[in-house]
């Protein structure tokens, strides 16, 4: 079946939201808002009603961290993470997008694993109320991050909660295959690079074969390309859309 891809904000993110969209709307379907900094949802939720295309949102980051040994801290950004599904509801969007957080010293990681779990609890309880799938992504190869194997998968799955594969964090981790075998995964972003950094390169620049990973993900599974310039995410559609890598048998 021929697969569909769908773009992110993050290339446009040196533009206003409503310009981002003015872009990318006559370019996709679909758009996932990176609600942070000039996208901030919550500032300014209405610019998103002038577009035909659905949408995914994912969560801001420069200022969250949902495993913070802190519990104010964590609090606070499990809370801004229930305004945003609130946000979500009012644009239609089906999806948020959350970081699994990060321990800020190696010295409290247990402490930090544990506050993640309990966002986890307060998240899934969230999502059932306000009716919008919580999706965590697995992280790149910061060693002060959380979620980098698929062995917290079953954490997301016992709660109810979706998980988003990032292509480009987890071949950085050299685990893609792992996490393409457990076939879990609702929601894709779909990036490029070396193997060493966490480029944010088009699709087809760099080590990941994207053919082989598009014939393993799930049918039902929203793919956003995340690229870091316009460019990118224009050539990467060309690439995943041609008849030989965008569809499956």
């Amino acid at each position: 079946m021929t697969r569909s891809f769908f773009l992110s904000t993050f290339c446009c993110m040196d533009r206003p939201l409503e310009a981002a969209l003015e872009t990318l709307a006559p370019r996709t379907g679909h758009v996932e808002i990176i609600a942070d900094g000039p996208h901030d949802i919550l500032a300014d939720p209405g610019v998103c009603s002038s577009y035909t295309c659905s949408y995914s949102v994912h969560a801001p980051t420069s200022e969250i961290n949902i495993a913070s040994v802190n519990e104010r801290m964590r609090q606070s950004s499990v809370a801004v993470l229930g305004d945003m599904m609130a946000a979500c509801a009012g644009i239609g969007a089906r999806h948020l997008v959350v970081h699994p957080g990060y321990a800020a010293y190696e010295q409290v990681r247990d402490r930090s694993f544990a506050s993640l779990l309990r966002s986890l609890d307060e998240l899934s309880r969230l999502q059932e109320e306000l009716g919008v799938c919580t999706c965590v992504e697995n992280m790149g190869a910061w060693e002060c991050c959380h979620f980098q194997t698929p062995a917290v998968l079953p954490e997301l799955q016992s709660r109810g909660l979706g998980f988003v594969l990032d292509c480009g964090h987890a071949r950085l981790n050299g685990n893609l295959d792992a996490f393409l075998a457990t076939g879990q995964c609702c929601h894709v972003h779909l990036h490029d690079n070396g193997g060493t950094n966490d480029d944010h390169d088009a699709c087809g620049s760099g080590t990941i074969n994207f053919p082989s990973i598009l014939d393993q993900l799930p049918g039902y599974a929203t793919l956003v390309i995340e690229t870091r310039e316009l460019a990118a995410a224009d050539h990467s559609l060309v690439y995943l859309s041609s008849s030989k890598n965008g569809a499956r048998s």
